[in-house]
């Protein structure tokens, strides 16, 4: 391609750009016919505008192909409109996630997120950020205990590990007889070995047929308690070290699937336990 060629390139994806994600009401237009094609009156008054200026907005989004006007006068999306208000609407989410815990993003280590979940982190957006106080100390650990203790089923990702953990867990399958499955680190898998050989309770715990164990000979990055109706995530510090102080906690379907997304990713790393 010249270099011509590849000015005007830049030139056009910056201007449909603009276009479409830079004005408010251009973007409000896009996303409100995300439902479906809308006459004039139903684009104008929710969003407390004149007909000149929804027409005037209407008319730049149709001159780059994102709307159409039909012939019974309604307005719609083109194809691409639908692509690009999609991206949109995941932009939007993804900004509004890192911008409302924008401390926690900054300070942690996101490396064990893959690609492909990073690029769809808007699905974070109803996350809550649970976190230590000078009151309660112990606060994230407390509920991510709570939240162990309530639950239907457990699906877990652990490179650290807690005697607590291990307690709830015995008692999920054991006792309560929910499916546990665990993918935790080789120095993780030791120290439950250990506390195994150690706590005359939980001899039989490993034998458990709801319990699944799997291993990963890599590093993890994060850690990752799913339930049936919880998500909790946690990550390391810049500096290496697991933070047990603070987590981000959602009960939304979206984070509870975004969720058992990055659990099958780690799992198809991961290798059975042979117990």
């Amino acid at each position: 391609m010249t270099k011509v060629g590849k000015e005007n390139k830049s030139k056009i994806i910056h201007n449909t750009l603009h276009l479409a994600a830079c004005s408010d009401l251009r973007r409000r237009i896009m996303i409100a016919l995300k439902s479906g094609k809308k006459p004039l009156r139903e684009l104008r008054d929710p969003l407390g505008v004149s007909s000149t200026t929804a027409i005037h907005a209407l008319r730049e989004l149709e001159r780059e192909n994102l709307v159409f006007q039909a012939e019974d006068r309604g307005y719609a999306l083109t194809k691409i409109g639908e692509v690009m208000v999609l991206k949109l609407i995941d932009m939007l989410a993804v900004i509004e996630v890192l911008k409302k815990h924008e401390d926690f993003w900054l300070e942690h280590d996101l490396s064990g997120i893959p690609l492909h979940l990073l690029d769809r982190m808007g699905a974070l957006s109803n996350s809550s950020l649970v976190a230590d106080t000078s009151t309660d100390i112990f606060k994230s650990h407390t509920t991510l205990l709570q939240i162990l203790e309530t639950a239907n089923e457990v699906k877990g990702i652990y490179p650290v590990f807690h005697l607590d953990y291990l307690k709830i867990f015995e008692e999920l399958v054991k006792r309560r007889r929910i499916d546990v499955e665990l993918i935790v680190t080789n120095d993780v898998l030791e120290n439950i070995f250990g506390l195994v050989e150690t706590e005359e309770a939980f001899t039989s715990f490993l034998h458990e047929p709801n319990l699944s164990l799997f291993v990963m000979d890599e590093g993890i990055k994060l850690a990752l308690t799913l339930t049936d109706s919880v998500f909790y995530l946690g990550f390391f510090a810049d500096k290496g070290v697991y933070d047990r102080n603070s987590a981000l906690i959602s009960d939304a379907e979206k984070a509870l699937s975004w969720g058992r997304e990055l659990y099958v990713h780690y799992r198809k790393l991961s290798t059975v336990v042979d117990l």
